[in-house]
């Protein structure tokens, strides 16, 4: 059985959660502004999902994959699954929650090297890069909504 370790991560945005949502569902956009991702391809498109093919670096490392990406605009969710790729597991959600003077963008990662015999040593590695690697992805999308903010104003 494989230990999928889990990291939650999650930024206050001073900007609204229609703007938020925006640049996060945007998933072609996002080498712009998050530099772990190096290229996002939509492959397939329905009315609230696609299928994305990936390229980026993870600690260096070149990472690909293929992932089903759900919309949920009503409930602030965008859900993912990889279906193919370099990791054994590879999902997680974004959400966007209204506040009084902004957006709560929270960030939920699991992902797997799928080797059992190393998992003992491997996940606390493995977790804490996943939680550097999630709150740089946060970093960059407070970044980009707030200087969207500041120039539209």
């Amino acid at each position: 059985m494989i230990c999928v370790p889990k990291v939650d991560t999650e930024i206050f945005v001073d900007a609204p959660v229609d703007a938020c949502w925006e640049i996060g569902a945007d998933m072609e956009r996002y080498p712009e502004f998050f530099p772990s991702v190096d290229e996002v391809k939509i492959t397939e498109r329905g009315e609230n999902w696609t299928v994305t093919e990936w390229s980026g670096k993870l600690q260096g490392r070149r990472l690909k994959w293929v992932e089903r990406d759900e919309f949920d605009e009503e409930r602030g969710t965008i859900t993912y699954d990889q279906i193919s790729g370099d990791l054994k597991v590879f999902r997680g959600q974004w959400s966007f929650e209204e506040e009084e003077e902004g957006c709560r963008v929270r960030l939920t990662i699991e992902a797997s090297l799928g080797i059992p015999m190393l998992e003992a040593a491997l996940n606390p590695l493995l977790r804490k890069v996943i939680r550097d690697n999630g709150n740089s992805m946060l970093k960059g999308l407070k970044e980009e909504a707030e200087r969207n903010r500041t120039a539209d104003a």
